[in-house]
């Protein structure tokens, strides 16, 4: 659903948990909000700061216009980022 808001709260709240190395669980809370899942393999390398940074970002620019067309791919994509950077 292009221009239809998303659940900021959620997505605030999944920031938090990135901030907070939880990566796994912000993953878990960000899986229910998309549509279709594709595979995705874990990492066998700790998440480097750069990249975790990448996704706090993206998650920032969806909080920040909800309503963009962007932002609902900016979820999924700090979506597939987390999940590759998780622990397994």
């Amino acid at each position: 659903m292009e221009g239809t808001a998303i659940d900021v709260d959620k997505i605030a709240e999944a920031l938090r948990l990135v901030e907070h190395d939880q990566l796994g669980e912000a993953a878990q809370l960000l899986g229910g909000m998309i549509r279709s899942k594709r595979f995705t393999r874990p990492s066998r390398m700790n998440a480097e700061s750069v990249e975790v940074d990448e996704v706090k970002a993206w998650l920032r620019e969806a909080i920040a216009d909800p309503s963009s067309g962007d932002s609902r791919f900016m979820v999924e994509r700090a979506y597939y980022k987390l999940r590759t950077l998780a622990p397994a």
